[in-house]
């Protein structure tokens, strides 16, 4: 057989090709019905050429054992819709004709298998498919090979275009693809010289042919008929429409993920349900799992069955050209595509150790506190945004995560360790708020959130790829999750010990440049403060609870603001430095307003009766250096006439020591 090119051959390209929507809904009512009988599945699922290719690379057994994620398949599955179902169901009944006569002729002539030239009858015009009729990457016709063992059937779906006197001595398989496809697509074919010819090859007269043609004819007309592709039962609809079709197809297919997730009852067995869901879903073969180590470097762990020379790797945290650390200092996926000159050569590596030309890089939360790098190889681009993915790896998380991790999750809001000076509170008024009017209040507060949190993602699926418009939306429905998160904990009774909660890598910088988006429209700009931020850009990831770290430099932001009522300039600096031998990380937020009398200066970071009025309860900066303190570092501050200067110092990863734990304190 001709060597085709391994990068031709993926499976993830497969998964963005359109689906006959008939046949997906007929498939999904069978599975609806439960004790799915393997045979009427798979008698559906063979007039998709498609679903038929990305089922039979699954293993034998997979549509009975993984029946959750198989149902997740289908509605993931893109379909054809709108303006162009017409060109798609001429292009079906194509696949159809060529396929039904391919069988007979191979039944016939029994020359060759008939569900094998079924199959290659299908996938014959594969290749058209692509958003029907735009055009298709090259060679999508080799997506068969591999299908039988001497690569015949792809030979079939390659050459069916091809003259049939080229083949008049090819393998029989292709010989009958290439005469159904003649017989199909051209009018009185079967009175030409060269059908003729190729009929005589298979011992078949012109007579023979004619009935078996008609009779193709009608299997079409019927199977259209029943899938809803027939020339009258083709309609367009509306754009949004279909939209909102795909959405509830969309959350369909979260439920089953849900459930599929759900049969895991221990984290070792999470990963092998993930695996399935890459390969089902994404057409994600070969994957890989890296989480840090004590010495401060990405290792590949044994959670996922892996390349045995992936053991042999390091990766520091603070490499900036590796896709992997950058996936964890930015908290987003990183794609790494091989070949490219400015690449990190262990990327290179890796691919060629899992056998792919490029991979994409997910942060994932592991069971135990860590924060690991899910390596998938050969995904599609673009893959880290869709939502179906994103959707994926949080059930993924979930189900890692054992129930008292789960509810360390939610920790509890408990006051900041820290001296409190009772003369400066405000007076005790002993009418403290009844604790089940305070769990009442948060029930119907946690109702709105659900509500908002529900119209960022109609929004998000209705507004497109927009990626500007896509990371506003990010930040809001991130603030929406932090508000939930803190109202809560505020149920949390207090006599219960406030648990440690895992750790993230977290990229400082990104927090920086997240928060001033997410205010600049809303803080600074109303009140004619320009923000000017300098970002070192080889600053490594910190074991934090991102919470927290934005929190604080939320409030320092407020007050900065504040104290410029005229307007002014607000600077966020980021640096790396040595102090008594150890590496730490600056945070420095300066604004240019008048700054501080000295006898505040000497008591900011104590409770005390706020003088701003309104919401200001004065705990902010004495909760700010709370967290920074549990985050093991340090707050500071020097204030003149020019300005105020509030400094935060963090350790970082280089100092060698075991990773942080944390707990929330307080709330601004």
């Amino acid at each position: 057989m001709r060597e085709l090119p391994n990068n031709l051959l993926k499976k993830s390209e497969l998964t963005a090709y359109p689906c006959a929507p008939g046949v997906v809904a007929e498939a999904l009512e069978q599975l609806m019905r439960g004790d799915i009988a393997q045979a009427e599945f798979a008698a559906c699922v063979r007039f998709d050429p498609v679903l038929a290719l990305r089922l039979r690379g699954l293993p034998a057994d997979f549509n009975l054992v993984h029946q959750d994620l198989l149902r997740a398949l289908l509605l993931a599955a893109p379909v054809a819709s709108g303006s162009a179902q017409a060109v798609y169901a001429a292009r079906w009944r194509q696949s159809v004709g060529v396929a039904h006569l391919a069988q007979s002729l191979a039944v016939h002539s029994g020359v060759a298998d008939g569900e094998t030239a079924w199959t290659a009858g299908m996938s014959h015009n594969l290749a058209e498919y692509l958003d029907a009729g735009k055009v298709s990457p090259p060679h999508a016709v080799d997506w068969p090979a591999g299908l039988d063992p001497d690569g015949w059937l792809a030979d079939a779906v390659h050459y069916h275009a091809e003259p049939l006197a080229r083949g008049r001595a090819a393998h029989p398989l292709v010989r009958i693809v290439q005469l159904a496809y003649q017989l199909v697509i051209r009018a009185d074919a079967v009175d030409s010289v060269d059908v003729r010819a190729a009929l005589a090859t298979l011992q078949m007269g012109a007579g023979e042919a004619s009935r078996l043609l008609a009779d193709s004819q009608a299997y079409v007309h019927q199977q259209a008929q029943r899938f809803g592709l027939a020339d009258a039962a083709v309609q367009t609809y509306g754009t949004g429409f279909d939209r909102l079709a795909r959405l509830y197809a969309g959350q369909a297919a979260q439920s089953a993920l849900h459930s599929h997730f759900r049969q895991a009852s221990t984290p070792d067995q999470v990963f092998p349900l993930l695996q399935d869901a890459l390969c089902a879903l994404f057409g994600v073969e070969q994957a890989a799992l890296f989480a840090l180590a004590s010495d401060g470097c990405l290792r590949v762990t044994p959670l996922m069955p892996a390349a045995a020379g992936l053991a042999a790797l390091a990766i520091p945290a603070d490499d900036g050209l590796s896709a992997l650390p950058r996936a964890l200092a930015r908290s987003a996926p990183q794609q790494f595509i091989g070949g490219a000159v400015d690449t990190a050569l262990v990327d290179e590596q890796i691919a060629r150790l899992l056998g792919v030309s490029g991979f994409t890089c997910q942060p994932l939360a592991l069971h135990d506190g860590r924060t690991g790098v899910l390596v998938a190889g050969d995904a599609l681009p673009g893959l880290g945004t869709a939502a179906l993915w994103r959707f994926t790896l949080s059930e993924c998380t979930e189900a890692l995560m054992p129930a008292a991790v789960a509810r360390a999750l939610v920790v509890p809001v408990a006051p900041p360790v820290v001296p409190v000076a009772t003369a400066r509170l405000p007076p005790a008024q002993g009418d403290d708020i009844p604790r089940d009017r305070v769990r009442r209040a948060v029930h119907e507060v946690a109702n709105p959130l659900t509500i908002m949190r529900n119209y960022v993602k109609l929004l998000s699926a209705r507004l497109g790829a927009d990626s500007a418009v896509q990371r506003d939306l990010g930040i809001i429905g991130d603030e929406i999750e932090r508000v939930a998160r803190i109202v809560r904990g505020i149920t949390v009774a207090e006599e219960t010990s406030v648990p440690e909660t895992a750790l993230e890598l977290v990229s400082v910088n990104s927090v920086v440049s997240e928060l001033v988006r997410m205010a600049l429209g809303t803080l600074f700009v109303p009140n004619k403060v320009n923000v000017q931020i300098d970002l070192n850009p080889d600053m490594p990831p910190l074991p934090l609870q991102k919470d927290l770290l934005k929190q604080v430099l939320f409030n320092l932001a407020k007050n900065a603001v504040e104290a410029m009522q005229a307007g002014g300039r607000l600077t966020f600096t980021t640096r790396l430095v040595d102090t008594d031998g150890q590496r730490q990380v600056e945070i420095e937020v300066a604004d240019t307003g008048p700054g501080l009398p000295d006898a505040v200066v000497s008591h900011l970071f104590e409770p005390v009766v706020s003088e701003k009025g309104g919401d200001h309860a004065g705990l902010g900066l004495t909760i700010s250096r709370g967290l920074v303190e549990r985050m093991n570092g340090h707050l500071s501050c020097t204030s003149t006439p020019q300005g105020t200067h509030f400094l935060i110092r963090l350790p970082t990863l280089q100092n060698g020591q075991a990773p942080l734990t944390t707990r929330r304190v307080g709330s601004m």
